[in-house]
Order: C-alpha cells, then structure tokens, then sequence
C-alpha cells in the first residue's frame, strides 16, 4: 500500500521528500510500529555531528559563486587546453573540475560554469544541444569529487571514513574527466570544432596568478583533512573562513550586503537537505525492521555468491533508481539493502560507494529526475528531448568508466593503500 501511495504522489509531482515521508510513515504505521518513532528517528538522525560538514560546504560553494571565482577558473583553464580541438569544450571540463573541488554540489557546478561557458561555446560556432549536453555531463563532476555533498551522505550511511571516500575518489573522478575530454575530442573532430588560442607559457602564469587563490581552497580543505590537521566538518568552518576572506580582501568582490542572500539561500539548500535525510531514514528504519537487506542478501545468494554478477545487477538497479530518485535519497534509502551483501561478498565499501556516484552520475543526467540536465537546459532554453539525444556520447563514456571502477576496485583503492589509510 505504501508503495502504491508512493508512485502515486509521484505520479502526481509531489516532491520526493514529500513522497518518502509520506509512503514511508504509512508503511511503518501498517506494520504496527508505533509512529512516535517518526520524530525519534528523524531528529536522532539529522542532528548528527558529522553532518554539519554539509551547511558550511555549501556555503562555501555559495560563497564562492557569489565571488565571480568561476570565471577565474575558466579563463585558467582556457590557458591549459585553449590550444586543443574543441578547446571550449575541454574548458568546459576542466572548470567544472576546479570549481567541484569547492562547491561539492553537481547542481551548482552546472549552473555556475555553465551560465558563463554554455553561451560562450553557442557563440564560438558550437551547436546549443551539444554545448547543454556538455556542461550537464561536466557539472555531474561535482558529485566525483570532494567535497561531494553526496559523497559526505554515503560515508555518514555507509560508516566509512569521509577522508577515506575523498581520496578513493580522486583516481576515479580523473578517469571520469579524461573520459569526457577525450569524447569531446572526438566529436570536435567530427564536426570541426577548433582551438581558441595557441599554448603560452606566460598566459598560463598570468592566468595561475589570478586564479590561484581560489585554487587554494580544496588544497585548504583536502590538505587539511588528509594530514589529520582537521575533521571534515572542521574542514568546513576553515573553508568557509577561507573563501570569505579571499572574496572580501583578496579579490574585493565580495560584499558584505550579500551575505544575507547568501545565508538565506544556504539555509533553504540546508534544511531542503536535512529534510530529505530525516524522512529517508524513516524509510531505511522501516527496511531495517523488516529485515528486508537480510532477505534480499539470502535471496541473492541462493543463486549466486559472484561478486561481479551482483555488480553487475546493481549497477542495473541504480540506473533505473538514479532515473527517478535524486542522489541523496536514492544512498540513503539504497545503500542499507545493498552495502551488507555488498560487503559479504568481499567488496570494500569505499569501492563499492565509488561505484555508486558514478552510477548517480548518469542519473543526474538522465529525464525525468535529471538535476544536472534540467539546470543546463534551462540555461540554454534547450528542450529536453534534444539535450538528452546530445548526451548519449557522454554517458557512454560514464558506463565505461562504472565498467571499469567495478571490474577493477583498485582504482579506487589505490591512494588509500598507497598512504597507508
């Protein structure tokens, strides 16, 4: 019944949070549970220590919206692969790289480059589609590298170490870039899409000089958090101060009259967030008190104790999930039926959390839920349906790159290892 409830307010529009309140009370309430757990758990949840790291990101990547930091990026990132084939597009990727190692949020990472560099690659000759297609695949970077809103979540779900899923990122989300650089390389190719500049030695220090103190921050922040000098959500207070003292004294473009669209617009994104978690929680108590992970594990296992074939159905599962949940509650109401079979099988959480962002990557950019494709079409005014035929090159490349991360856990697993975490 709650099921039914759930697709039907679905069905409906009804936000997910809404949805999974909703559909999530009812179930516990016709099992008999009494629904004073609703509150318990919402509020236990929520007020967690380690997921105060989220308010201060965000308003880090506020912060540094609001500073014009993104088009100091760009014009950095020009200077590095202006020279190349399709060279706007490969800007394109790499400031949606610099700038994911500051906002932590594919959304914001697709609307902040994307409104600059979208119609900067119209402009330069390049069809809108593709130039949509490209910024919404690039802004899914956000979700690939610290500080990933989304990877914070699956470390809080999953009981692994954030640092930990920070660093296993970092090999993975470079094969992601590559991946599309040289798939951007490739249509550049085909439909004759050129250089913008030729390679300077002197552009690159001119342009690293004005960029670099927003280059800094994830340095700031992994630095910190990698060296043990400070906790993730420590890493958010000191990033926050950072960010806000080069933005009033360093580039002189942050004023103190937008603090307060700042912090309203921090706290609508905060307790948007926050909400999400505690009503997908309720759900994850009601598959815990079901023992439904325990029975989809017995289940699977009668036909196979494979790790690969459960990969493999996983990553299919994801996909159609990733499809119609955002990232957030898709973790939150997944990640307890799958991590334990995950981890009976022998699969390291942390590869297995990798696994499942770049899953959540192709769905962000997929219809009808897709946050980063809906955020670059309504920048370019492109439909839908266009877009989405535009994207499939880049998609392509992201189910080569989820092959690859689940048939090799190692790529993920190797700076962890190697510095001994």
């Amino acid at each position: 019944m709650a099921l039914a409830l759930g697709v039907v307010l679905m069905a409906f529009g009804v936000p997910i949070a809404v949805v999974l309140g909703t559909a999530g009370t009812l179930a516990l309430y016709t099992s008999g549970i009494n629904l004073l757990v609703v509150p318990q758990q919402f509020f236990s949840n929520v007020s967690n220590y380690s997921l105060l790291a989220i308010p201060f990101f965000m308003l880090t990547g506020a912060v540094m919206e609001a500073t014009g930091v993104s088009r100091r990026l760009i014009d950095f990132s020009q200077s590095l692969v202006g020279f190349l084939r399709g060279a706007m597009g490969h800007v394109t990727i790499l400031a949606s790289m610099f700038f994911a190692d500051i906002s932590g949020s594919a959304t914001a990472d697709t609307a902040a480059i994307g409104s600059i560099l979208i119609p900067g690659m119209v402009k330069m000759g390049y069809a809108r589609p593709f130039a949509t297609a490209l910024q919404s695949a690039a802004g899914s970077l956000g979700l690939l590298f610290p500080p990933s809103m989304s990877m914070l979540i699956y470390a809080y779900t999953a009981n692994v170490s954030v640092g930990k899923m920070f660093m296993a990122s970092l090999i993975p989300g470079l094969l992601v870039v590559v991946s599309f650089m040289f798939t951007n390389y490739i249509i550049a190719r085909r439909r004759d899409y050129g250089a913008v500049e030729e390679f300077s030695a002197r552009r690159v220090l001119v342009a690293f000089r004005e960029a670099i103190w927003a280059l800094l921050a994830p340095v700031v922040i992994l630095g910190g958090i990698f060296g043990g000098v400070f906790t993730p959500v420590e890493a958010g207070v000191v990033a926050t101060l950072y960010v806000t003292f080069v933005g009033v004294f360093i580039y002189r473009a942050l004023h103190w009259h937008q603090l307060k669209e700042i912090l309203f617009k921090t706290l609508v994104n905060t307790t948007r967030v926050s909400f999400l978690l505690g009503v997908a929680f309720v759900v994850g108590r009601y598959l815990i008190e079901q023992q439904i992970p325990a029975t989809v594990a017995h289940t699977f296992l009668t036909f196979t104790a494979s790790a690969l074939i459960f990969l493999l159905f996983a990553n299919l599962f994801f996909m159609v999930v990733h499809s119609v949940l955002e990232t957030i509650s898709s973790i939150i109401v997944v990640i307890p039926v799958f991590l334990p079979l995950a981890v009976q099988l022998g699969i390291d959480p942390v590869a297995f959390g990798i696994i499942v962002l770049i899953n959540s990557a192709i769905g962000i950019n997929l219809p009808p839920v897709g946050f980063c494709l809906f955020t670059a079409c309504s920048i370019s005014g492109v439909s839908i349906e266009a877009a989405t035929r535009a994207i499939v090159p880049f998609l392509g490349a992201l189910l080569v790159d989820l092959a690859i991360v689940s048939a090799f856990p190692q790529v993920s697993l190797f700076l962890p290892r190697f510095l001994g975490w």
